[in-house]
């Protein structure tokens, strides 16, 4: 809609619903809105009286919203018909038109009253233009006129209450209409246009009238129905009410020559800004931090407020804890003398503050100060007295880095001193290319009594971008014996893909004891798949130092699977020694074997009567055996037995000596290693007792079942499928 739309309604012999004479629309400008009606029955109670006016010199002024539209209403006597009113109505858009418009177009004479034009009726009736604004300065005048009244205070209060939605309708209760008109002109002088513009109002007063102000005057028939607040001249209203005291606080400050900012809206920011009037008129000495805050926070609050270096300084405490009044502090242009109170008071707190101070350096960078240099110079002094921050730690680091990598053998057993106070200095070390300063960084971690090795986050994050240095801590703090549960801690941190790749680095240290290892990964590890699969990289290097002989050695391999039954060897039944091959045998041709460790002559005969003493009286024959082995020539002689046994028996004699506690198995494993067999029948020979040899190893109890044989082969070996961490030359030389 462009411009205000206009209708003229009332008694005329010609109008333009009918030809005939009587109450009808008369004129009515092109761009009227359908949506209002163009007939006195569509237009309704907008264009009639109710009743008939009481006298000549009555009129209704309104302003309502109807259908979306702000209309603004005059209604007065008409002139060619008593008992009859002429209705000028005039509709806008509600971003355009308000209850202040209405009252201007009243006042400059917008409104008609009478019918007379020759020009009626007519469709073509000239727009009225909304470029039209209130004359401000006579509202202003007229608040100003009746700021000693007694009915503006509480004028104020109830319109502002039932704006808000607490409050019920008001009545103004006067002589005259232009009398309700004067208080309405004096509530648009005291409050801003905005916090007005859902007002409707009516000068007059009907039974069904619906407006939020009313007046009932002399003319008027009667008071409209439902509950309302009673404004009459000589009235101060019910001051203890909280809106009536707002309103005279509204009252106090146009005396004072303050006016509200138009920018105001509604009833609560009027009632925020008159509050926040009233704290910045107490002395801050006597205000809380919350009341200060408020002040602080006001956008109309003067750089001038700020000179007491009190304040400044109570003023920068309240905005570290609160980003309200930072960010109102930031607006202000302050004075040169409270910007270097601020900036006194900020660096101070960065010195002295031992919690983070991001929050410090946030509120200086919106207040244009920086505290690097401050920041730096703190983190320094609290390397030496205090615990340092995260923010501390990066201010620091680059000096201490550079140091490390600069500085003589002294200056770097103080950063080593730092690292092991300071944990945040550590972080920043996982960043370095210095290997040194990477290991000393995982030490410090390692031994932190504070820190929980198998949950360390920068442990963990170090297996992943320098495994290599963190394997070497682990064989250090295993080898000097300081935290027997360190290596299994740092097992535990470990996250599972990198595991088996930490397991054969600190395997390669042959300094490292491969079963101390074995035996820290089950303490964090049980079941025998995991176990496998993080010992399968490492495997080739362990099973070296396990002490088997080097054709076992080689057949050893690591299996989840479970063991595999075996008959334990052919156990003849017993039999006496009888007559054998026309010679008759008995227990002297054993002992007689037995007792030498120099090799039987003749060969065949000794493992003759070896065969027969195994068929006969395997058990025997075993006795017989241990007990000879416990004598300085014992292995020889063991060795010796093994090599005159017959192939076919040799897996039988083994089990059985194998399950023989008295027996070492090293002992029998290096016997059998010297016969120097192929490798299926050195497995074949072992199969059968292994599952109690390697129970016998002094392997971790979880490890040891999980040990198999197979010859090579029938295996393919990926020892090598992993690659192994990348290594400098400096590095490889360190180990």
């Amino acid at each position: 809609m462009t411009g205000f739309a206009q209708l003229l309604c009332g008694w005329a012999v010609v109008n333009l619903e009918s030809s005939g004479t009587g109450v009808g629309v008369v004129a009515r400008s092109g761009n009227w809105p359908a949506a209002l009606g163009s007939t006195t029955r569509e237009l309704g109670a907008l264009v009639t009286w109710d009743g008939a006016p009481t006298s000549p010199e009555a009129f209704a002024l309104e302003f309502t919203v109807a259908r979306g539209l702000a209309v603004g209403v005059l209604k007065t006597p008409s002139n060619a018909r008593p008992g009859t009113c002429v209705a000028h109505v005039i509709a806008g858009e509600r971003r355009a038109m308000d209850g202040a418009t209405t009252v201007a177009l009243y006042d400059s004479g917008r409104f008609l009253t009478t019918l007379d034009d020759p020009a009626y009726p007519t469709e073509h009736w000239d727009v009225l233009p909304d470029s039209l604004q209130h004359n401000g300065s006579s509202f202003d005048a007229a608040a100003d006129a009746y700021l000693d009244l007694d009915w503006l205070a509480p004028l104020l209060g109830y319109t502002l209450a039932h704006l808000a939605g607490r409050g019920p309708a008001v009545e103004l209760r006067v002589e005259h209409a232009t009398d309700a008109l004067a208080m309405l002109r004096a509530l648009y002088g005291m409050l801003p246009r905005n916090s007005l513009r859902d007002l409707t109002f009516s000068t007059a007063s009907t039974p069904t009238s619906h407006h939020a102000i009313t007046a009932v005057t002399r003319d008027s028939h009667g008071p409209s129905t439902g509950e309302r607040r009673i404004v009459t001249p000589g009235d101060r209203g019910d001051e203890s009410d909280l809106f009536v005291q707002l309103g005279q606080q509204i009252i106090g400050h146009r005396r004072a020559g303050v006016v509200l900012p138009e920018n105001l809206s509604t009833a609560e920011e009027i009632g925020t800004w008159c509050y926040r009037r009233h704290l910045r008129a107490v002395s801050p000495v006597e205000l809380d931090d919350d009341r200060l805050a408020e002040v602080i926070t006001d956008p109309d609050l003067s750089p001038d407020w700020f000179q007491d270096k009190t304040v400044a300084t109570r003023a920068i405490r309240l905005a570290l804890g609160r980003p309200g009044v930072a960010r109102a502090l930031a607006r202000v242009d302050h004075r040169p003398s409270v910007r270097k109170t601020f900036e006194k008071v900020l660096t101070d707190t960065v010195m002295a503050d031992t919690r983070d101070r991001d929050r410090t350096v946030e509120v200086a960078r919106q207040l244009g100060f920086d505290l690097s240099a401050a920041v730096v110079a703190a983190a320094r002094r609290r390397l030496e007295t205090g615990q340092l921050s995260a923010a501390d730690a990066a201010a620091v680091w680059p000096r201490l880095h550079d140091d490390w990598s600069t500085g003589s053998h002294t200056r770097r057993q103080t950063i080593a001193g730092y690292l092991d106070r300071h944990r945040a200095l550590r972080e920043h070390a996982l960043g370095s290319r210095d290997r040194a300063l990477l290991h000393r960084a995982l030490r410090a971690e390692v031994d932190d009594p504070g820190v929980p090795t198998g949950g360390s986050h920068l442990l963990r994050t170090a297996m992943h971008s320098h495994l290599a240095i963190v394997a070497q801590v682990a064989v250090d703090v295993a080898c000097d014996g300081r935290d027997r549960y360190a290596l299994d801690q740092i097992l535990t941190c470990a996250p599972p893909e990198r595991l088996p790749a930490l397991i054969a680095e600190c395997a390669r240290y042959p300094a490292l004891d491969a079963i101390a290892l074995m035996k820290a990964l089950t303490l964090s590890r049980s079941d025998p798949a995991e176990l496998v699969e993080a010992l399968y990289p490492a495997w080739p290097d362990l099973r070296r130092r396990l002490g088997f002989p080097a054709p076992i050695e080689e057949l050893v391999v690591l299996d989840a699977s479970g063991p595999t039954p075996h008959n334990g060897g052919n156990r003849l039944r017993r039999k006496g020694f009888g007559r054998r091959n026309g010679r008759d045998w008995s227990h002297s041709d054993l002992t007689a074997l037995l007792d030498s460790a120099d090799e039987p002559a003749p060969f065949e005969e000794a493992r003759e009567t070896l065969g027969a003493a195994l068929r006969s009286d395997l058990d025997y024959v075993v006795d017989r055996l241990i007990a000879r082995t416990r004598a300085a020539d014992g292995p020889q002689v063991l060795h010796r037995v093994l090599a005159t046994t017959p192939p076919d028996q040799l897996p039988t004699l083994v089990t059985a000596c194998a399950r023989q506690w008295d027996l070492p198995p090293t002992v029998l494993l290096r016997a059998l290693a010297a016969l120097d067999l192929p490798s299926d029948d050195l497995v074949e020979a072992l199969s059968g007792g292994w599952r109690w040899l390697r129970l016998r190893l002094d392997l971790p109890q979880p490890i040891a079942p999980l040990l198999a044989l197979s010859p090579p082969e029938d295996r393919t070996d990926a020892w090598n499928s992993l690659p192994r961490e990348q290594e400098s030359p400096r590095w490889q030389f360190w180990r």
